[in-house]
């Protein structure tokens, strides 16, 4: 059971981190704010063939090797300059497929959040870091080029809602965040701890509310907890 008491702390903020590196980690800056209806604006495909395509990948987190966006892009792709999205199944390939036969074009992000105490001469404080793990966007369809694609940075404060959205009991965005920035349209979904073996690399605090600015309650991550954030990004051809 649960042994660390809920109560509300006051995070620090840490340096500013660079984000040269895709595997770098940038710290909150911002309160999640409220879902803003605006932002879904873009067009994007019909619901369940996004649903069909998260399926398929969501099942890479619980089957392939490797960890994070490893399990989305080979380690060690044909072309190390290029980190696309290969199929490896029917399934994503017709998903893949359908998507570009009805001028979709689609990329992924994959964004991660650790939420630690802070530590002073070995004793814990009353002060948490919390960190944002960007990655580099993925193409998915054979009509992108990853430099063309928004870095991730750009989206990271409606991924700051989104995981708090998705960590949120009953609220309309707890299975799914869309917004737009530009010509894309973005889909989020939570990739949750779905067993006790997620824990074991996954072991940190997550946000269960937001109390005051800058404070917020935490507790220990269990099994069905938000561990990142996938974003699917779509832009119709023209």
């Amino acid at each position: 059971m649960e042994s660390v008491k809920i109560v509300a702390f006051l995070f620090l903020m840490t340096a500013t981190i660079s984000m040269a590196s895709p595997q770098m980690f940038s710290p909150l800056t911002t309160r999640a704010g409220a879902v803003d209806e605006k932002l879904k604006s873009n067009p994007k495909p019909e619901i369940a063939n996004i649903d069909r395509f998260d399926r398929a990948i969501q099942q890479r987190f619980l089957t392939q090797p490797f960890l994070g966006i490893n399990r989305i892009t080979p380690p060690f792709p044909p072309n190390p300059h290029l980190r696309e999205f290969y199929p490896q199944n029917e399934e994503e390939s017709n998903s893949v497929t359908h998507f570009m036969n009805n001028g979709w074009k689609v990329d992924l992000y994959l964004f991660g959040r650790r939420a630690q105490p802070k530590v002073v001469e070995g004793k814990q404080q009353n002060k948490f870091t919390i960190n944002y793990r960007l990655n580099k966007p993925v193409t998915v369809t054979t009509d992108l080029k990853q430099s063309n694609l928004p870095a991730a940075k750009r989206l990271l404060n409606q991924v700051k809602v989104a995981f708090q959205e998705f960590q949120t009991p009953n609220s309309p965005n707890e299975s799914s965040y869309e917004f737009s920035i530009g010509k894309w349209a973005y889909v989020a979904r939570p990739v949750r701890a779905s067993n006790e073996s997620c824990l074991k690399c996954h072991s940190d605090y997550v946000i269960t509310s937001t109390v005051a600015n800058n404070q917020y309650t935490f507790r220990r991550r269990r099994v069905g907890d938000v561990n990142g954030v996938i974003v699917y990004g779509f832009s119709k051809t023209q």
